[in-house]
């Protein structure tokens, strides 16, 4: 008999979109009939069925979980990611069977004046839904007091990177130059995310080294401006969301990922299996991948000065960076062993469907 699990999420540009799509194929292949359900193109360009609930917290919250309750019901498991989805599938009565996957930490910086409520939701959401899944060691230690029960630690599963372009296909496309030292940086445009420390580092680098952010957000006027004033339109461009990010990173001479917090970090595992030389914040389990001076360079967040002079070494000893992109990539292989992977989930639902309720 075939086992049926819902998969939620709410608004999501990166990491978890992939994730879930990942995941969800993957359990299809073990036997699973799978449901998608979250915002309207939020899986634009990974899946072609999703059922577009729009998951958001706040006054719309009742009419998504007044829209997902029927899917909840013909539902064997229910697995939320995220804050948000997590707490519209219990508002849909999926408590019971719900699964949630906690991606992100509630950090003030990134949340604002919503911070203090998001914190109340987020150290309850364990004890609403029937397991929980956290992607590191890090986030079971700050939920564990929170949670009636163990939590699972697994790590986010993410598509195997697949390069279309040549780099010089993305270069000449961005209008860089085939010898122009390149730096890219995939993420959105949020706190979390740091991007202003890159824009800051910039001016500390060379003048002909050439900085593209691939993502979008909602510090994209801010960081705009900041661009301006220290004089860099030419030198650091904000290309927006892409398609094909990961020919950007393929074509980059060293990827930076200059985040205040992660949970997991999956666009520098990306970056190390393509055998990208990475410099990194020492953040959330990002240290776990990126061994400084073994597998690409680590920096303290929020350190311009910092994060400049490991993108110098690098692009200065371009033998060095190589090897340590190679070494990344045997060191971050097996998390793209995406069946493995897919078993510790389909383990935790297993929890679900064949034990009753505690």
């Amino acid at each position: 008999m075939s086992r049926h699990v819902l998969e939620v999420l709410g608004p999501s540009t990166g990491g978890i979109r992939r994730h879930v799509a990942v995941l969800a194929a993957g359990l299809e292949r073990r036997g699973w009939e799978v449901t998608v359900a979250g915002p309207a193109g939020v899986l634009d360009g990974l899946r072609t069925d999703l059922v577009a609930v729009p998951v958001a917290l706040g006054p719309h919250a009742l009419a998504a979980a007044r829209a997902l309750r029927p899917l909840v019901h013909d539902a064997d498991v229910v697995h939320a990611h995220g804050l948000t989805a997590g707490w519209v599938a219990w508002a849909a009565g999926a408590g019971p069977k719900l699964v949630v996957t906690v991606h992100n930490l509630v950090l003030d910086g990134a949340s604002g004046r919503t911070a203090p409520l998001l914190r109340v939701l987020e150290g309850r959401l364990p004890a609403r839904a029937r397991e929980t899944i956290v992607i590191s060691p890090q986030m079971r230690d700050h939920l564990a007091p929170h949670a009636p029960r163990p939590l699972h630690l697994v790590a986010p599963v993410g598509p195997t990177p697949v390069v279309r372009r040549t780099a010089a296909e993305v270069r000449a496309e961005l209008g860089i130059g085939p010898d122009d030292p390149l730096v890219v940086l995939v993420g959105r445009l949020h706190p979390q995310k740091d991007v202003a420390t890159l824009v800051e580092a910039a001016t500390r680098l060379d003048p002909a080294v050439q900085v593209v952010v691939v993502g979008e957000g909602p510090q994209r006027g801010e960081l705009e401006q900041l661009v301006r004033r220290h004089g860099l339109e030419a030198r650091v461009h904000l290309v927006g969301e892409q398609a094909d990010a990961t020919d950007h990173q393929a074509a980059a001479d060293v990827v930076v990922m200059c985040s205040v917090w992660e949970g997991f970090g999956l666009v520098v595992a990306e970056a190390l299996a393509l055998a990208r030389p990475v410099v990194a914040t020492a953040v959330g389990p990002v240290p776990e991948m990126v061994i400084d001076g073994e597998t690409g360079r680590l920096v303290p967040p929020s350190d311009p000065e910092a994060l400049a002079g490991a993108i110098a070494d690098l692009l200065a000893d371009p033998v060095r960076a190589a090897g340590l992109g190679r070494a990344g990539a045997k060191l971050v292989a097996p998390h793209f062993d995406t069946d493995a992977l897919v078993r510790q989930v389909e383990e935790v639902y297993e929890l679900v469907t064949e034990e009753p309720d505690r």
